[in-house]
């Protein structure tokens, strides 16, 4: 059952306010970032480092995906990638992740699905994307539309699931153990699984953009 909260005599689920309140940090960090790629020089250093690091390495991982698509998707992918990463590393602060609502997750498996469709339009237009629907004949149309549309309802049940079992497990453990043992796999669960999951969701979208672009 989603954690739920009253504001202003309403009652809204606990994971809209943390999901408004990452995406708040996040376009403030990009706002800031902004700010400081202004003054990168040519020799590197630093955060600049780092940041380059990260795009550098994220845009080759999107080239061996979708090709020349990478420019397009690799930015939406890592936006992605960053809100589920912050929006389930909250529970280090002992606040329930948004990612453990299945409408978060959802909402995420939605833009996943809009992400697909406008890179395959994009890279075919509207008539051709419709016409390779329907190869190698029209009555597969109607199973490649339902797969198309299945794919992201997997990925937000899936990043759900893993999401909120581990959490469940975590609440277990420190009921039955609540000394040191906790204290180590919370570095598991809340560190080196979240980032599992993010990659892993990053990979199904773009390789659902490759299927679709290819």
């Amino acid at each position: 059952m989603p954690h739920r909260v009253h504001l202003f005599g309403a009652e809204i689920g606990a994971s809209v306010i943390v999901g408004w309140a990452v995406t708040a940090l996040l376009l403030a960090v990009a706002l800031y970032l902004r700010g400081r790629v202004r003054r990168f020089t040519d020799r590197p250093r630093g955060l600049q480092n780092v940041l380059e690091l990260v795009v550098e390495s994220l845009h080759k991982f999107a080239v061996g995906k979708v090709g020349h698509n990478a420019d397009f998707a690799g930015p939406m992918v890592l936006t992605l990638m960053g809100y589920i990463a912050a929006s389930t590393l909250v529970e280090l602060f002992g606040v329930p992740p948004a990612t453990e609502d299945l409408s978060c997750t959802l909402a995420l498996g939605l833009t996943v699905f809009l992400l697909v469709n406008v890179a395959a339009f994009h890279e075919f237009g509207f008539s051709k994307r419709l016409r390779r629907l329907t190869q190698p004949n029209l009555l597969v149309m109607l199973i490649r539309m339902i797969t198309d549309c299945v794919a992201p309802i997997s990925m937000a049940l899936r990043l759900f699931a893993n999401v909120l079992a581990a959490g469940i497990l975590m609440k277990l453990i420190y009921a039955a153990i609540p000394y040191v043992l906790p204290a180590a796999l919370s570095v598991y669960f809340n560190l080196i699984h979240v980032a599992i999951q993010t990659y892993v969701f990053g990979l199904l979208a773009l390789t659902y953009i490759s299927e679709a672009t290819e």
